[in-house]
């Protein structure tokens, strides 16, 4: 019985005080005493106490360093800094409060300035509450202490702070997939007008058969030369006198190249072709030039 009465009190007792320690009530550290820890947390709707006793401080234990939580570590939380009392009759000590221990001082508290005025850091910051004396001077009679709180300054949970959020994702979402849609589309009409634009030489389509027909360019030029020379009067040496039989032979000598020449046929010989009809047109020349004996035209 005794023993089961002693471990109920001893359960007891480690509960308040974890409970204290969690809540923060009664924590309280001491320039020139607590050297140990110099970083503390703060948590929502806690209190932590820092004082001075006219104690000498230190250059390694000048400061006491506070940062704000809470439940939710996306919560962001500001540390403030409250002068319950502030006693220093010779102005010997002064309390500097920076976001860093060598940075910029931004609240200063001293025998003549701010004494009672509450101060909140910056949100999501740590406050440094560093301790200094003044020109030199004893500071045995000075003593002061100073309240520290958090104060929550963002909720991660908020209503208003989750529509934002939602809206921000969405956004990103929509940016992604629009950006995705037009790179596709561009690239479907560089590869249309590539397609369109892109043909094989030397190919024509056949509209009455619907396939393609290979053309050999050369029997084509070289038919076509040979129907210009032989329509043109300055060729020949007669001027009243065209010889139609060598027109339309000569046409229709282009005519089976064109149409008769395929894939395996080699390209003809275009001296030979000029050579040929040449010959042939001076011949026709030379027998319609020659005059009528009497007798044929005593037979006509």
């Amino acid at each position: 019985m005794p023993i089961t009465l002693s471990l109920s009190i001893t359960i007891l007792l480690l509960i308040l005080s974890h409970v204290a320690l969690v809540s923060g009530y009664g924590t309280t550290y001491e320039f020139g005493e607590d050297c140990s820890d110099l970083s503390k947390d703060v948590y929502e709707n806690s209190e932590k106490y820092v004082e001075y006793h006219g104690k000498k401080v230190s250059l390694s234990c000048d400061y006491f360093k506070f940062r704000g939580e809470g439940d939710d570590i996306l919560d962001e939380y500001s540390v403030c800094v409250t002068p319950l009392y502030f006693n220093d009759t010779d102005c010997a000590v002064e309390i500097d409060i920076k976001t860093s221990y060598s940075g910029v001082t931004k609240h200063r508290i001293t025998c003549t300035e701010n004494k009672r005025a509450k101060y909140c850091g910056p949100q999501d910051e740590s406050l440094y509450i560093k301790f200094k004396t003044r020109f030199g001077r004893d500071s045995n009679e000075a003593n002061f202490k100073l309240k520290i709180t958090s104060k929550k300054e963002y909720d991660f949970l908020d209503t208003d702070d989750s529509v934002d959020y939602s809206a921000l994702v969405g956004a990103i979402v929509g940016g992604v997939i629009s950006g995705l849609v037009l790179i596709t589309v561009c690239i479907a009409l560089i590869c249309w007008c590539v397609c369109k634009r892109k043909q094989s030489p030397g190919r024509v389509v056949n509209a009455t058969q619907g396939y393609m027909v290979t053309v050999n360019p050369y029997v084509a030029h070289a038919a076509q030369t040979q129907q210009n020379t032989m329509a043109t009067p300055s060729s020949i040496s007669s001027p009243g006198v065209y010889p139609m039989t060598a027109y339309l032979q000569a046409g229709r000598l282009a005519n089976q190249q064109t149409h008769g020449n395929s894939f395996s046929d080699a390209p003809p010989n275009y001296a030979a072709v000029t050579e040929s009809s040449s010959s042939h047109v001076c011949d026709t020349i030379q027998e319609s030039s020659i005059p009528p004996t009497y007798d044929e035209v005593v037979h006509k």
